[in-house]
């Protein structure tokens, strides 16, 4: 499980540079960037839970889009239900602007596991649009 964990993590890396010169960071505090990503998140745990892939990528960019096939989402949706179980909640912890991309943190607690989890979120602004173009489970 780990072996393909560590396998989606480090695809999900690739797929988290900004792909368009266009690129920018989306916010310059908390309030904005939770205002832009609380929504994002909402849909990306609802499609977890759901096995909705619609819901799940709503906001990724292509590339990840790409990186991330239905298929693929079916098996690491598989391995995130085995590892931790169904989601449950969030707490936000912050963000940081890295040239053209803006990481959210957040620990989120799900109902298998004692253990907060990580959630690293990579969103950009593209052409007006707020694209994901990383998400880290750890």
């Amino acid at each position: 499980m780990k072996k393909i964990l560590c396998f989606f993590l480090c695809f999900m890396f690739l797929a988290a540079s900004p792909q368009s010169v266009n690129a920018a960071v989306i916010g310059q505090s908390n309030e904005q960037v939770r205002a832009i990503t609380d929504p994002i998140m909402d849909n990306i745990f609802d499609g977890l839970n759901n096995e909705d892939y619609d819901k799940y990528s709503r906001d990724f960019d292509g590339t990840l889009k790409e990186t991330l096939s239905p298929e693929r989402f079916r098996a690491v949706r598989k391995e995130i239900k085995d590892w931790v179980g169904n989601y449950l909640y969030r707490e936000y912890l912050g963000f940081i602007n890295r040239q053209a991309i803006t990481i959210i943190f957040w620990k989120a607690v799900f109902d298998k596991t004692q253990d907060e989890i990580l959630i690293k979120l990579v969103v950009s602004e593209r052409d007006g649009k707020y694209l994901v173009t990383g998400l880290w489970f750890q």
